[in-house]
């Protein structure tokens, strides 16, 4: 993870012929470096990358849809991640973005919720069309000055701010958090992640989940399950099927369980 002096956590990804004489080898060497390890088993994205990109995706899809830039980052942060959606992609660049999506075009993983992609069409304009890649291009969703300040790329406006656009501050910071909680139960449910301690380790110390959460796991435990199926229909129902829960929550509220 980047910056490698400042994050915490090593992610280890077993593949079908990995050993456990060399997943131990590995985890110990992730403890001698004074890193904390978690264990995920291969799949396109790993954990954390994948879970992470429903973050920037949920906040493209908030921009254009017509929400104003500053008000996606500000709610991003009052959500308690530590850098807004559109901030956090200029950093790690659209340019990125970019070369991973078309290698998913080659993989045919395109539109796996049925819905319009709009990071996709944002994307292509943003780096094709304006050459804007991202902070370490020159500039992307923010214009950066020489003395460390920035500010929103003024064009971002004319192309994408509906000022007559209306959506509450709570649908938007549910659609930040509840993205990033339901691709991470997803990550669980097909066997990605191995344990519920790694999800929620991984979430606060290699993306950032707010850590008042305890973990994107333990904030369903917290928020209550029924109560986490219910808003995310309602999220789904407004905004599209990406917000639909995976069916090992139903199953643990069957069992009456939490998950542990």
């Amino acid at each position: 993870f980047s910056p490698v002096d400042k994050m915490p956590l090593v992610e280890l990804i077993c593949g079908q012929q990995t050993s456990d004489e060399t997943l131990a080898r590995a985890f110990d060497y992730a403890q001698q470096i004074r890193k904390t390890p978690i264990v995920v088993n291969d799949s396109l994205g790993f954990f954390t990358s994948r879970t992470f990109g429903t973050y920037v995706d949920e906040g493209v899809r908030l921009l254009c849809e017509g929400v104003h830039p500053v008000r996606i980052d500000n709610l991003g942060r009052a959500v308690g991640m530590p850098v807004g959606p559109l901030a956090v992609h200029d950093e790690v660049s659209l340019e990125l973005t970019r070369k991973i999506t078309d290698t998913w075009d080659g993989m045919g993983e395109v539109d796996r919720w049925g819905e319009r992609d709009a990071q996709r069409e944002v994307i292509a304009t943003m780096v094709g069309k304006y050459e804007r890649g991202g902070r370490y291009h020159g500039g992307g969703f923010y214009e950066y000055g020489e003395d460390g300040s920035k500010q929103i790329w003024p064009t971002l406006y004319d192309l994408y701010y509906k000022p007559d656009y209306e959506i509450s501050d709570e649908d938007i910071k549910d659609r930040i958090l509840f993205r990033q909680v339901v691709e991470t139960l997803k990550c669980l449910e097909t066997g990605v992640l191995r344990s519920v301690a790694d999800g929620n380790i991984g979430s606060i110390m290699g993306i950032g989940a707010p850590p008042w959460t305890g973990g994107f796991i333990q904030f369903v435990n917290t928020y209550g399950l029924e109560r986490f199926v219910d808003r995310c229909g309602e999220l789904a129902s407004r905004y599209g099927g990406r917000f639909e829960p995976p069916a090992i929550v139903q199953s643990k509220i069957g069992a009456g369980e939490l998950f542990a």
